[in-house]
């Protein structure tokens, strides 16, 4: 066969595979991801040799680009405006606290290691959040009460995010030459002050656009609007992965912010106030249909990143292996540092947040950026990390798995 109907089958029979994992996970609660980690180190180097990333150099980057942008804009329609508000004072409270805990311990332990300081925190940042594309799914097999499914929801989907920006940010000083500078921070601040304005703005006009001239959903007019506000803001000097952001958090609360403008460009009645907030007065330039499309790009992106992690693992390595597993087993520990936030929750409820640590798809993206940008020992780091996110898939799922058959067992002694 010819190098095109390899290609072409080879695609065909890893989305086959993305589809058998994720049944497999529905049945027997081991995570896809794994399974596709574990595909893709079968299929590269390391084992049969029939993909090596050296094939796929000439495409990674824009697959890597894309892949982070479209991951922060699918992340953000499980940010609803309402919930954020809601849970603010405790959800955003306690997502912050695990988010640095993790990337500190992390730092420390790279720092112990001899790297540098920059180094260090890159690795602690990367790896700082748990992976929505881990969290979900397993929070929808799992019982349990619906303001703690909304807190970890939030969590993942707020955690992917600081993940992104706080390496970017990382990767933006490295560029810009040192730390502790004023111009430094000025030109961070606007970097990120410039995607959100960008996003924001994109997002209204969408908002028109489609309102008032396309009076239709056309979903794939939107992924290439979305690509496009990532252009602009890159060209503005602004990141261009947290416009789409921003982009994608308008789209998916359009209902209530579109409520809200309404509200207040025109005149409402006193009563009529509290419907304005629910959003009973604005439109939804979304519909599930079409969330439930992004959401499918979402998973052949997935499909195939995995799968890609799993080409990049290098088992040869061994110093990155020895601490890709020390900072796994970090990441573990440093979950129960939540305890000092969750003491007041349920025993039940506490278990659970502390099996949920997995760490993903930000983490695994990122790495790829830093190796593009020229990071000082990216290549390395991003072996860790590779490790990492495989260690830590299995350690969760462990713990997870642990957790129901004790959920399961207090059930059995309840009902008899």
């Amino acid at each position: 066969m010819d190098i095109v109907t390899i290609t072409l089958l080879s695609i065909s029979l890893i989305l086959f595979f993305g589809f058998l994992a994720e049944y497999l996970f529905r049945k027997f609660n081991v995570p896809d991801v794994l399974f596709l980690i574990v595909l893709g180190f079968v299929i590269g180097p390391s084992v049969l040799g029939y993909v090596n990333p050296e094939h796929l150099v000439d495409i990674a980057p824009v697959f890597t680009t894309f892949t982070l942008l479209f991951l922060l804009f699918d992340g953000a329609f499980n940010i609803n405006l309402s919930s954020l508000i809601k849970e603010f004072s405790h959800s955003f409270f306690l997502t912050t606290f695990n988010f640095f805990i993790s990337s500190s311990l992390i730092t420390i332990v790279m720092l112990m290691f001899k790297y540098s300081f920059t180094v260090s925190l890159f690795t602690g940042f990367a790896l700082g959040g748990v992976s929505s594309a881990f969290v979900i799914p397993i929070l929808k097999q799992v019982k349990i009460k619906p303001k703690l499914y909304s807190l970890l929801t939030l969590e993942s989907a707020l955690t992917d995010v600081f993940c992104i920006v706080f390496s970017l940010t990382v990767l933006e000083v490295v560029s810009l030459g040192g730390f502790g500078i004023r111009d430094t921070f000025a030109q961070i601040s606007a970097l990120f002050a410039v995607a959100a304005i960008v996003g924001i703005i994109a997002g209204v006009l969408w908002m028109i656009i489609v309102i008032k001239v396309l009076k239709e959903h056309n979903y794939m007019i939107a992924i290439a609007y979305l690509i496009l506000v990532y252009v602009t803001a890159e060209f503005l000097q602004g990141n261009g992965a947290i416009a789409t952001l921003f982009f994608g958090l308008v789209l998916y609360n359009s209902k209530q912010l579109s409520s809200i403008i309404k509200g207040i460009t025109s005149r409402v009645a006193e009563k009529d106030k509290k419907n304005v907030i629910k959003g009973d007065l604005g439109v939804s330039i979304t519909t599930p249909s079409e969330e439930y499309f992004y959401h499918q790009i979402s998973f052949f992106l997935k499909t195939f990143f995995f799968v890609y992690i799993g080409i990049l693992i290098d088992f040869t390595d061994m110093w990155a292996l020895i601490i890709g597993v020390i900072l796994s087993f970090v990441v573990m520990g440093g979950r129960y540092a939540s305890l000092v936030l969750t003491h007041h929750y349920e025993e039940h409820d506490r278990n659970l947040v502390n099996a949920i640590f997995a760490r993903g798809l930000a983490a695994a993206a990122i790495a790829q950026i830093a190796l593009q940008q020229g990071l000082p020992n990216a290549e390395f780091v991003g072996k860790v990390i590779y490790v990492v996110i495989t260690g830590s898939i299995v350690l969760s799922s462990i713990m997870v798995f642990i957790f129901k058959m004790k959920a399961g067992k207090k059930h059995h002694k309840h009902k008899a």
